[in-house]
This record gives C-alpha cells, sequence and structure tokens, in this order.
C-alpha cells in the first residue's frame, strides 16, 4: 500500500498537469475564428487603404474586403455590408 501512494502521485501531478494544459489551450486558443463577424471593425484604422481584394470566408458566408497599410504592411479584414 505504501507503493501505491507515490506512484498514485506521481501519475496525478502528471495528469493534472497535462489537464491544465488543455485548458490553457482551449482558453488561450487564437479566437479569430469563433466569431460570426459581429466583434470585426466596421472601418479600417488611420493609414489603411483599400485594395481590390474581396473574399466570401466559407465558414460565415459574409464578404470581407482587404485594408493594406503600406507603412507597416499590416492587413485588415472588414465585413462589408
Amino acid at each position: 500500500m505504501s507503493e501505491f501512494i507515490p506512484l498514485f502521485l506521481i501519475y496525478g501531478a502528471w495528469l493534472l498537469g497535462f489537464i491544465i494544459l488543455l485548458l490553457l489551450g482551449y482558453l488561450i486558443y487564437d479566437k479569430r475564428y469563433k466569431n460570426n463577424g459581429s466583434q470585426t471593425p466596421g472601418r479600417p484604422s488611420n493609414g489603411f487603404v483599400s485594395t481590390s481584394e474581396v473574399y466570401i470566408d466559407p465558414k460565415d458566408g459574409f464578404t470581407y474586403r482587404v485594408y493594406y497599410n503600406p507603412r507597416t504592411g499590416d492587413r485588415e479584414y472588414i465585413r462589408e455590408k
């Protein structure tokens, strides 16, 4: 019986650590693909210019226009109405 307790603590600690990592991964997982477009800004930030690139997101079916910041190279995706 005395061998059971340390063995249980070792494997229990590994299991608990694994469960904590799973929970952290779920909470910190990239949330961009989990919204329905409601968190997308209605207009681009300052310095962004419109491009001719438009696409329909297959996940939510909304049309998005791509805006580009020539100074930084960043891109923003704004849902069109």
